[in-house]
């Protein structure tokens, strides 16, 4: 479907508004389609839309209390238009950002005690919604409190993986496939964590994160090789949280478990993303229920803190074999529960198949992430980070639950662009946060490119 956005400012947010209302939608600004007229007219915004020759329309005062009332104002008229067409409310309301725990701090600092007052009311917040940014304020104090001026963290990639997962548009390579990229990748990759070293501040990181891919997937000699390259670059005396991305059940070995031991990993991330087989096979993953089981039990025995991913929405899932397998995950008392919406990715093979998702239902999997919260606080655990995508069955966010005192600090300070990340490796993102600002630098995307291009710095 096409909607014709004609003559505003505010095109951005009003295009992403309108995915919204209508996923996967495109919108233009001269084709025949359904069109939308948003316009500002001295302090009073206007909509009209034109569904199929059905008119709706809106008007809206522009709030001066707000830092962006225009915007503001413009926003909310195109979003009751589209509320009026299809009945439709998003919870978030006006918000279209990724990190929603961002804007409610922004909205704090601007207008105090009335901050969720002005987010329920003048940007249409659901107050479930806001309840949950409240707590991940209060949860994520702790992990804040450690920041200082000149703290960062590390991320390293290894973007090999076992298989791909249909719904997966990550940078990742086939350990079959790619099986000749992987040692030069982590020669390369070991020289890189070296230099990074030499350029940083200092070498005390705060936090190492270890992701990729599955890094746990590759030759035991090539893991070791690259843990101990950290261990010899950087100083890890200052390091309270070390964590591997060890995702794949199938990947997590004794033979793993012990090398980050060694190396004083604490945290491993253990991700089934189902719990039932039909929805695992369908999704693409190559492991079966009790091997994760198995994994997250020799995980336990080494007394590492453990991550646990879920996905609502995947094809197969209902929302009673996603509530009896978080309740099953919840029996196991990990660390961490991150549950993830399913999302529509233009590389991934969902996103190029829609028939492979056809039947996902958003009215589910908005029921799915509903009950996972309800589930998880009753039980313990607290929301301590969250952030959100486009393309997102039933435009629900991702997110990460803890017991007290055990949040990934990492997952706080990286989504929430609050503390400088030194990364290395492919596809890998170093933010340098400083005075309120972000630079970022991406390294090239592909293995084999950052073999080539690293390898010619090197010599």
């Amino acid at each position: 479907m096409i909607i014709n956005l004609i003559n505003n400012d505010y095109k951005f947010d009003i295009s992403n508004t309108a995915i919204l209302f209508y996923p996967r939608i495109s919108v233009v600004d001269d084709s025949d389609g359904k069109k939308l007229t948003v316009s500002l007219d001295g302090n009073t915004a206007y909509a009209e839309y034109n569904d199929n020759g059905i008119l709706y329309r809106s008007n809206s005062e522009v709030d001066d209390s707000l830092y962006d009332g225009p915007r503001c104002a413009c926003v909310r008229v195109a979003f009751d238009v589209f509320h009026q067409a299809t009945g439709l409310r998003p919870p978030w309301g006006l918000l279209i950002g990724v990190r929603p725990v961002n804007f409610y701090l922004k909205m704090s600092d601007i207008h105090g005690d009335s901050c969720e007052e002005v987010l329920e009311k003048s940007y249409l917040v659901a107050p479930e919604k806001i309840n949950i940014c409240r707590k991940a304020v209060e949860m994520r104090k702790s992990s804040v409190d450690k920041l200082s001026e000149d703290s960062y963290s590390l991320y390293i990639s290894i973007p090999f993986c076992p298989s791909r997962c249909k719904y997966c548009s990550f940078v990742s390579y086939s350990t079959e496939k790619e099986k000749k990229y992987i040692s030069p990748y982590i020669e390369t990759l070991c020289s890189e964590i070296k230099k990074t070293a030499e350029t940083a501040p200092h070498r005390n990181p705060l936090t190492v994160y270890i992701g990729g891919g599955t890094p746990t997937c590759i030759e035991d000699c090539l893991f070791e090789r690259v843990l101990n390259q950290i261990r010899e670059s950087f100083d890890l005396s200052d390091c309270f949280e070390y964590t591997v991305e060890a995702g794949r059940p199938e990947t997590i070995t004794e033979e793993k478990l012990c090398i980050m031991k060694k190396y004083g990993v604490n945290r491993v991330s253990v991700n089934p993303q189902t719990l039932s087989e039909e929805v695992l096979f369908t999704a693409g993953r190559k492991h079966t229920v009790q091997d994760f089981f198995k994994a997250y039990s020799l995980a336990k025995e080494y007394g590492f803190d453990i991550n646990i991913d879920l996905i609502a929405g995947l094809p197969l899932e209902t929302t009673e074999s996603f509530e009896n397998g978080l309740k099953k995950i919840i029996e196991l008392s990990p660390a961490n529960i991150t549950v993830h919406t399913l999302y529509i990715k233009r590389a991934a093979d969902y996103g190029l198949d829609s028939s492979l998702y056809a039947n996902t239902d958003p009215e589910a999997v908005t029921q799915m992430v509903s009950t996972a919260c309800n589930l998880l606080e009753k039980e313990g655990y607290f929301p301590y980070y969250l952030y959100r995508q486009k393309n997102t069955v039933g435009n629900n966010e991702n997110i990460g639950f803890s017991k007290k005192g055990k949040e990934c600090a990492y997952n706080i300070y990286m989504m929430d662009d609050i503390q400088t990340v030194y990364a290395c490796g492919a596809n890998a993102m170093t933010k340098i946060v400083k005075n309120g600002s972000i630079d970022r630098s991406c390294g090239t995307k592909f293995a084999y490119n950052y073999i080539r291009n690293n390898g010619e710095k090197n010599k």
